[in-house]
């Protein structure tokens, strides 16, 4: 496939998927990076997987600078695509809430757009990568009421959310695609893209490269599975508080890749959630905790009968039946996706965390 598509933030859990799915499709990817030790590990990892693809790693130290893809754009000028998902360098990073997300966030976002409009003058399909933090009022999380959906947002607002960390990234994840929209309504006729959000929850799953593991540096829920994993029969908890809504990273990635070729995917928020999709929908195996982790490793490995704590499995459906409740239908239907259920997605990321843990 003659079509060349820009990757930010490369090296990421979910963007190594964007990418290995671009690669098995036969595009030509422009992964960018933030160092040469990952664009070096990239392009070797890549070429041995995919020897017939074709794969250039080019380093941006921070994508949120101004200007910050001009040098990208002018060596490769015929990119069509541009997947983001590079979250600002700084994130997370300041000594106020402000200057820690809202900033990083919003001008990151804005900076992107705007070299994307005054440099890749080819380009026609933008998907970006935003967050169910977008979706999710934090104050509902166990309002069993509340029905999360591609129409959601979090209705917060960066006065009531500056003083505390985990409402101030939400908000800041909101805010930041909000400028998106805004930004492209106000830009469409002048620039030659489309515009398309992915806003996945927790997400579950495998890496692409069991390295990505043995460096060291782990994701939350990798983390939470090796939580259970180190469990022992005596562990009797706390297991039951709810934890939240999740996703397989393989099919929060394939979401990122359906816009290049779906026209109907234009202009929409992607939704994806374990166990949904166009045929049935189990609209409560998204949901998930500690306990519930458990449940299935029990239940999936009968090598570790015994020495993973039993827990309640009747207390904890109660326990997940508070959380706010989720519909992903529009995506389903615009996709024609079947969701991983939970237990799979579960499944493959222990297989792997088992693997790597072994070796040492």
């Amino acid at each position: 496939m003659d079509e060349k598509v820009l990757v930010t933030g490369a090296s990421g859990y979910i963007a190594m998927h964007i990418v290995n799915i671009l690669q098995s499709e036969r595009y030509h990817v422009v992964a960018c990076v933030d160092s040469q030790e990952k664009a070096d590990r990239i392009s070797y990892a890549y070429e041995h997987y995919y020897p017939y693809a074709v794969l250039d790693a080019v380093i941006v130290k921070d994508t949120a600078a101004p200007d910050a893809f001009e040098e990208v754009f002018e060596k490769h000028p015929d990119i069509q695509h541009v997947i983001h998902t590079a979250p600002p360098a700084s994130l997370g990073e300041g000594n106020t809430a402000e200057t820690s997300y809202l900033k990083p966030a919003t001008e990151g976002t804005i900076n992107v757009l705007e070299s994307i409009k005054n440099h890749g003058t080819n380009v026609k399909r933008v998907v970006v990568t935003s967050s169910f933090s977008a979706l999710m009022d934090l104050d509902k999380a166990g309002d069993r009421k509340c029905v999360i959906s591609e129409e959601s947002w979090n209705p917060i607002t960066w006065e009531q959310a500056k003083h505390k960390d985990s409402k101030a990234y939400a908000a800041s994840k909101k805010i930041a695609e909000q400028m998106v929209w805004k930004f492209y309504e106000e830009n469409k006729d002048s620039v030659g893209y489309t515009v398309t959000t992915v806003n996945p929850p927790y997400v579950f799953g495998p890496h692409v490269f069991e390295w990505e593991l043995e460096s060291g540096e782990w994701n939350t829920t990798a983390q939470f599975i090796k939580k259970a994993l180190d469990m022992s029969p005596d562990d009797f908890g706390p297991l039951l508080k709810p934890r939240g809504i999740c996703c397989d990273v393989r099919d929060a990635a394939l979401l990122h890749v359906l816009p290049l070729r779906n026209p109907k995917l234009v202009g929409k928020r992607l939704f994806p959630v374990n166990g949904t999709g166009v045929r049935q929908h189990s609209y409560e195996d998204g949901k998930f905790n500690l306990q519930r982790i458990v449940d299935i490793l029990n239940a999936t490995f009968p090598e570790l009968e015994g020495k993973l704590p039993a827990g309640s499995q009747v207390q904890n459906q109660a326990n997940l039946d508070q959380l706010a409740r989720y519909n992903n239908d529009e995506t389903c239907q615009l996709t024609g996706m079947e969701f991983k259920s939970f237990a799979i997605t579960l499944r493959d990321a222990a297989l792997q965390i088992m693997k790597v843990e072994s070796k040492k």
